[in-house]
């Protein structure tokens, strides 16, 4: 899987600038993201990243927004729904919290103290760089290599689907409680407590990039090491098992 940026900054927790945006994304912590809370916090990356998702009923049988970029679209959508606004502007402080954080007409403004500078923005042109950073930042990777040990895709997955309530436009956008889904951050983190002996605390400090990194590299390793046990055990045969990449090999 392809990262963008320097690896090194991005696995130990620093914020990450965002290609000409002129702004950098800072990683809570689990624990933080918990305090935040986990739907909420899934929902406002879920907005973004899943754009397409996210406005095409709105741009449905409107033919003055179905020529609109679906940033364009979006922005429209935010300064319509007060709620929407609000969620999307608590969920900014999280992630930037170095930032005042103003929707104005067609792009997001990022500003910093009191002064009314602006000093970096999300517009059209520059979005993509800005929904591939929250993607790598704080979605599980979705790489063959991950799939059978990945509990939070399909979690993610029904998040997007769930969300509705309210009128037209929040009924689109906001996350209906889902009794069923469980948590994301839970499964990763009590099968790593378990299966590597690290304190439940010490994974609630972790980043989710630190947390999804660690789980791959886990998975990686239980099945090479199963492998391994198999291929020297007498009158075994792995003949045909494909053997699986070394688990200390570069994941990225």
């Amino acid at each position: 899987m392809a990262i963008k940026g320097d690896l090194a900054q991005i696995y130990a927790g620093w914020p990450i600038k965002v290609n000409n945006c002129n702004i950098a994304v800072s990683q809570p912590s689990v624990k933080d993201i918990c305090a935040f809370g986990e739907d909420n916090f899934l929902m406002g990356v879920q907005i973004f990243t899943g754009i397409e998702r996210t406005v095409s009923p709105i741009k449905e049988g409107n033919s003055r927004l179905a020529m609109l970029e679906d940033f364009q679209v979006l922005m429209v959508i935010l300064n319509e729904d007060d709620n929407l606004k609000r969620d999307m502007l608590e969920f900014f402080k999280l992630i930037f919290p170095e930032y005042n954080v103003r929707f104005d007409p067609g792009c997001i403004s990022f500003l910093i103290g009191d002064s009314k500078r602006i000093v970096g923005q999300i517009n059209p042109m520059n979005f993509e760089e800005f929904k591939n950073t929250l993607q790598m930042l704080f979605l599980p990777k979705g790489s063959e290599s991950t799939q059978d040990y990945n509990p939070a895709n399909d979690a993610a997955a029904r998040i997007a689907e769930k969300l509705k309530r309210g009128n037209q436009i929040r009924q689109q956008l906001a996350l209906e409680e889902d009794k069923g889904t469980g948590s994301l951050f839970t499964n990763y983190v009590s099968i790593l407590s378990v299966g590597m002996n690290i304190s439940l605390e010490s994974l609630f400090n972790y980043t989710p990039f630190q947390l999804y990194d660690t789980f791959i590299r886990y998975g990686k390793k239980v099945a090479f090491d199963l492998y391994q046990k198999i291929a020297t055990t007498p009158m075994m045969d792995v003949s045909k098992m494909k053997e699986p990449d070394n688990w200390m090999d570069n994941l990225y």
